[in-house]
């Protein structure tokens, strides 16, 4: 199936993926968790505070690819109706249990249900049929949608007994954080971007929803041909004990959604097979129960070298802290603290001039740019204040 459609195909993904980065700053993580389930099919979840732009990525993404799309706010009051339509009146007449679904969930391609704990256990009931089989039961039938992709969003995890069946089913799961201060500029400017393009009706679309049923079968053969890849399996099957050491226990249907998401994520990231950087990756979204798993995660990926690049990711992340307090130290402080800036700012400007070639690099390495920009002002104007105008 590696023919030249197909390739074009993929190259549309990598348009798609910088279009949303380049929109919604410092949501890479975001755009590949909900590119990854809109190639695999399988549900993702988005949790974080009111504000993260959780609803505009999902959107945007849905006309980006001219989906059919659906949003709804879950309410413990939201009726089965609400989702699938009101019955047929003429229909029921003649004995026919019949919706008019037009514009409901039935006949959307992209689906976005926000706050999904507060849905009924009714409402849950329908979705769980739409999670597993993507299908729906009307007047006697099954009937097969349309639908691509199914994205949810809560504002917090539920921690009742009831909902973890329901919670294990959301495959991809995300944590969205607020903005770093250091990107605070460029999150105003795209923001107002974001209004532009969305009033003047300039949002383009990239790929088609032909392109992606595509892709999504290109996902599944990558998954089933993963029953023969020995080396990537061991190393998962490894990656699993370690991680039930830490204390995170995967069911028996996620081990198996892991490696789907793995398969779509290659293919978000354009390689040839499936490779341990994106089984990395999917164990980063598909792992975790809540934002403290994610390190325990990070341990078990460089224990075993499941990634060629997480160690760096880690190097990144530590001098990233070390250039943030130093820049606090630098605001208030005198020589010396000018003197410990300029040596963290070397290097990390070092840093990051050695770090090997990989797409996956390039969300850490905007936002140390972005505090490397702040080093240079603050160094600037601490110098200026110190030593006045030097020729």
């Amino acid at each position: 199936m590696e023919n030249g459609k197909v390739v074009e195909v993929v190259k549309k993904v990598n348009v798609l993926k910088v279009e949303l980065t380049k929109t919604f700053v410092q949501r890479e993580n975001e755009v590949t968790a909900v590119l990854s389930g809109l190639l695999s099919g399988e549900p993702v979840i988005l949790v974080g505070d009111p504000g993260t732009a959780k609803t505009a990525l999902i959107e945007r993404l849905a006309k980006m690819i001219d989906a059919k799309y659906f949003y709804y706010l879950l309410t413990r009051f939201t009726e089965p109706d609400e989702l699938l339509g009101a019955l047929d009146i003429n229909a029921l007449r003649e004995g026919k249990y019949v919706r008019r679904t037009e514009g409901k969930l039935p006949e959307a391609e992209v689906a976005f249900l926000d706050e999904i704990f507060k849905a009924s256990s009714a409402i849950r009931n329908i979705l769980l049929d739409i999670i597993l089989n993507k299908r729906i039961f009307s007047d006697g039938t099954y009937i097969q949608l349309p639908m691509l992709a199914l994205y949810t969003a809560s504002n917090e995890i539920s921690t009742d007994v009831e909902d973890m069946a329901f919670y294990d089913r959301m495959t991809i799961r995300d944590f969205v954080t607020y903005v770093g201060d250091e990107s605070v500029i460029d999150l105003i400017k795209s923001a107002i971007m974001l209004e532009m393009t969305e009033n003047n009706g300039g949002i383009k679309t990239i790929m088609s929803v032909e392109d992606v049923r595509l892709l999504q079968k290109l996902v599944s053969q990558r998954f089933y041909s993963l029953a023969n890849n020995n080396t990537l399996l061991t190393k998962f099957s490894q990656a699993v004990i370690e991680l039930k050491n830490k204390g995170i226990v995967l069911s028996d249907r996620r081990k198996v959604k892991v490696l789907k998401v793995a398969s779509a994520i290659s293919v978000v990231y354009a390689e040839d097979t499936v490779s341990l950087d994106s089984l990395a990756e999917a164990l980063k979204f598909t792992a975790i129960h809540e934002p403290d798993d994610l390190e325990k995660v990070e341990q078990v990926i460089i224990k075993l070298g499941l990634s060629t690049f997480y160690k760096h990711v880690q190097e990144l992340n530590t001098i990233k802290t070390e250039l943030r307090n130093a820049i606090e130290a630098c605001k208030n402080g005198g020589v010396n603290e000018i003197k410990m800036l300029t040596n963290v700012y070397k290097q990390v400007v070092a840093k990051v001039s050695q770090l090997p070639k990989n797409p996956r690099f390039i969300p850490y390495v905007k936002e140390l740019k972005n505090l490397v920009d702040e080093a240079k002002r603050v160094l600037d104007m601490r110098r200026k204040e110190l030593f006045g105008d030097i020729e």
